[in-house]
């Protein structure tokens, strides 16, 4: 005796962020541990990532649900990290050293408003993603204006990623015969210093 079973095309709903500029706020800045990162001619290394979500007020046609759109970032506020490019053009002006000695805390991005540059990309498996080109603050005579939006709830792709990235990156410790990832301080900061600007 079969179970009875159909086979049809992919169920899934998502749909990838449009293209365009929108006017956006921070809504949830995700820890997602370290990940293997590997560049050509170069030994695989591992690195403290983090993710910074939008939300634009875009929302899929079949579901009705908000379209987020995110940006990964390598935890680092070096002088060429991406990180410290993005959120210095966001916010309009460079960081102090002191600032960047003190440290960022990112979780104060969330709630922050910025206009953003959304670009399509194609992987290479062939799914269509967005992409986070820029971020620029919104200037004060629009601020007035900024959209509302919903309660934010953070997405389950969030949880299954840090899955695949903390697999990874425990796989590639034990080959590498280093010890299992422990307490690091170079985790995202969580104290609450509200002296430390954005």
């Amino acid at each position: 005796m079969s179970d009875t079973i159909t086979a049809k095309g992919s169920d899934s709903k998502f749909q990838a962020h449009p293209e365009g500029q929108y006017v956006a706020v921070a809504v949830d800045t995700i820890d997602l541990g370290e990940r293997v990162e590997s560049f050509p001619g170069k030994p695989d290394k591992l690195a403290h990532k983090c993710a910074i979500v939008f939300r634009t007020g875009e929302r899929n046609t079949e579901t009705g649900e908000y379209i987020d759109v995110a940006r990964e970032f390598t935890v680092s506020m070096g002088e060429k990290a991406n990180l410290r490019k993005f959120l210095e053009q966001w916010r309009g002006k460079p960081y102090s050293s002191e600032q960047v000695e003190a440290g960022v805390p990112l979780h104060k991005l969330t709630g922050n408003p910025g206009l953003l540059s959304v670009a399509q990309k194609i992987s290479g498996g062939g799914r269509t993603y967005a992409n986070i080109v820029s971020c620029v603050g919104v200037p004060k005579q629009m601020q007035g204006a900024l959209p509302t939006f919903d309660a934010y709830q953070r997405a389950d792709y969030w949880e299954t990623r840090k899955k695949e990235y903390a697999e990874a990156a425990r796989k590639f410790r034990a080959d590498a015969g280093a010890p299992p990832a422990g307490s690091d301080d170079d985790r995202i900061p969580d104290e609450d210093d509200d002296s430390l600007p954005f």
